[in-house]
């Protein structure tokens, strides 16, 4: 099922389950102003805990979450443990998701809100294999890519091909995989990927690659975005600018001390691979300091939601016009970093 589908499917039951989640989270009334409304909190990734979420892996570890007054689970995601559903039923408190995740399902009802932005570019990548003669999208004709349906790379993908005046008729599609042995195989000759992960996965495998990215065409997309739902939100600013903010606290650690975070990993998921670890803190912390990030990491500038909602639109991903301030609640960030003599802007 398409997540575009699935959203659907989720606005049906959300009143139910999340107005009966919410009555059980109640807060002490006689606690300080600032105090969080609720402790026993959850954070769902969009997949398994490595340097994409070392922000809070950090703050966890650090006992950032506990100095505010929090409690918190991280929890890993999946195919079969999707934020999106998981938060906006009241079965996790926050999520990982992408911003046109956030955007789209709005449009459709459901009423979740970006909290930070992390990703200020995607990093979503198309990989070639350096021998294939495939240099630009132009070359895509003809050849078979690898789509992953419903989700963010299939939107990166059509907006590439429209902004490069190639058909995606004369493209022959295939289903996406989450190994990577289709494109290793040559049984694909464009293959999706994090350019922030699998470019070292295929590498590591013997595979001579290049990346196509969307952004160099003109397709400026954002990446993970941290959510909640607008009701959580309303009800617990606390507990939401507590846990934005420790956050905040984790990311900073990891971008300053990468090594120190990648340890911090290690420790939780000693199977991981480091050299892997340590690329991706690379990569990753290159789409932190995208854009806006370079002067406040988490930072939500307004202008490229607002290109992001446009160019979804213009996809027909989007059907009507999506207000960034309908979307974005950025106080416990500029907060943040406001109490330290920056202004974020925009």
């Amino acid at each position: 099922m398409s997540l575009r589908h699935f959203v659907l499917v989720i606005a049906n039951v959300l009143l139910v389950i999340v107005t009966g989640c919410a009555s059980s989270q109640t807060g002490n009334a006689n606690a300080p102003a600032n105090t969080p409304e609720v402790t026993d909190v959850s954070m769902r990734l969009q997949w398994l805990p490595q340097f994409q979420f070392a922000g809070y892996l950090v703050a966890e570890a650090r006992g950032y979450y506990r100095d505010a007054g929090l409690n918190v689970t991280i929890l890993p995601g999946g195919p079969d443990a999707i934020p999106l559903p998981l938060v906006a039923t009241g079965a996790n408190t926050f999520g990982s998701t992408g911003a046109d995740t956030v955007l789209i399902s709005r449009e459709q009802g459901i009423e979740v809100v970006a909290l930070a932005t992390w990703f200020q570019a995607s990093p979503v990548a198309f990989m070639v294999h350096r021998d294939s003669g495939i240099r630009s999208p132009q070359d895509f004709v003809g050849r078979r890519v690898g789509m992953f349906y419903g989700d963010n790379v299939e939107t990166e993908y059509r907006a590439l091909l429209a902004a490069t005046g190639v058909d995606p008729a004369s493209v022959n599609e295939i289903p996406g995989d989450y190994s990577l042995a289709p494109f290793l195989e040559r049984r694909a000759d464009v293959w999706p990927v994090y350019a922030t992960d699998q470019p070292y996965t295929a590498r590591a495998a013997g595979a001579d690659i290049d990346l196509i990215l969307a952004r160099d065409y003109g397709v400026e997309l954002m990446g993970d975005v941290l959510f909640t739902t607008a009701e959580f939100a309303r009800k617990h600013p606390n507990t939401v600018r507590a846990f934005v903010q420790a956050t905040l606290r984790g990311w900073q650690d990891a971008i300053t001390d990468p090594a120190a975070a990648i340890e911090i990993i290690l420790a939780r998921s000693p199977d991981f691979d480091r050299g892997h670890l340590e690329f991706e803190a690379t990569e990753t912390i290159k789409l932190l300091r995208y854009g806006i990030g370079a002067r406040c990491v988490g930072a939500s500038d307004r202008q490229a939601w607002a290109k992001e909602a446009d160019l979804l639109r213009s996809l027909g991903v989007l059907k009507t016009n999506i207000d960034p301030s309908t979307v974005l609640l950025t106080d416990a960030v500029d907060e943040y970093y406001r109490a330290r003599g920056i202004e974020c802007g925009k």
